[in-house]
């Protein structure tokens, strides 16, 4: 089976490192000033830079669900999609099997990648401490550049 760095070169590797590295790095610190955040969207422009984009405070105020969140984001990064490279949706989860609370990137490259990377967490209890296991990588279908 190809791996999805198979599928890119080194540039459009670079960009999927850097876009992951960018997600993470907010999710954390985000997740250590209060107990969850936002579902939040990354691109990369043209030049490869890393912009975030937050929900419409409209959105925000209505509670939508996260998959409702995420659908809405994906509508916003495709009307974006002429001007980007890469796209992460990094969102706040839970995965079942281990009931463990995550953190979830949906990274989509225009090249033809596309793939899920979760990091799980612990929060101690009385301290609040943030304790990150190991990062599990699983392929995804494009929702972007579709």
């Amino acid at each position: 089976m190809q791996s999805w760095r198979d599928a890119l070169n080194a540039d459009e590797q670079a960009d999927v490192d850097r876009i992951l590295d960018s997600a993470l790095q907010v999710a954390r610190s985000n997740l250590g000033h209060a107990s969850e955040f936002m579902t939040f969207a990354l691109m990369t422009d043209g030049s490869g830079r890393v912009l975030e984009m937050t929900a419409d405070d409209a959105l925000r105020k209505k509670h939508l669900d996260t998959q409702a969140l995420i659908n809405q984001t994906v509508t916003q990064l495709r009307q974006m999609a002429a001007i980007s490279r890469c796209s992460a949706i990094v969102s706040n989860t839970r995965i079942a099997s281990t009931k463990s609370d995550a953190i979830e990137v949906r990274i989509e490259h225009k090249a033809g990648a596309a793939l899920i990377v979760l990091l799980p967490y612990t929060r101690v209890r009385f301290t609040g401490a943030l304790t990150f296991g190991d990062l599990k990588l699983y392929s995804h279908k494009s929702e972007v550049w579709v």
